[in-house]
């Protein structure tokens, strides 16, 4: 008698957790908002030197491509940030990413430049 009372506590239990996996499961493929409207929207900050231009892709839930349209600063700074910020921006799906170290002005410009064309994509959504 105990043992039948024992295999049907194990068959509760097992179906208890299959029911609670099942909803984990269910609420967290749950489809993607939409955030954009997707297209190339183009905006600008101000570096250290001069006017930085961007344009940002996005499709209605991703930041898809990041190009620097026109700068003036200095190679020693706007290599290291243009190459390692726009990466990070895309992976996070986000601008709002840390500065990098000795070239402050030009990566608040381009953290700047990139979420005013995200507002911009935005904007059109609402």
């Amino acid at each position: 008698m105990l043992k039948n009372v024992l295999i049907r506590l194990k068959r509760v239990f097992s179906l208890t957790i299959f029911i609670m996996m099942l909803i984990i499961l269910m609420t967290a493929c749950k489809p993607s908002e939409v955030i954009y409207k997707p297209g190339s929207y183009i905006n600008e900050a101000e570096g250290y030197y001069s006017t930085l231009i961007v344009k940002v892709t996005v499709n209605e839930t991703r930041i898809l491509d990041i190009e620097i349209l026109s700068h003036e600063e200095p190679e020693i700074l706007s290599d290291i940030v243009f190459s390692r910020l726009p990466q990070t921006m895309k992976k996070k799906n986000t601008h709002d990413v840390d500065i990098i170290s000795g070239a402050t002005y030009t990566s608040r410009a381009l953290i700047k430049a990139v979420g005013r064309a995200l507002e911009e994509a935005r904007e059109v959504v609402e």
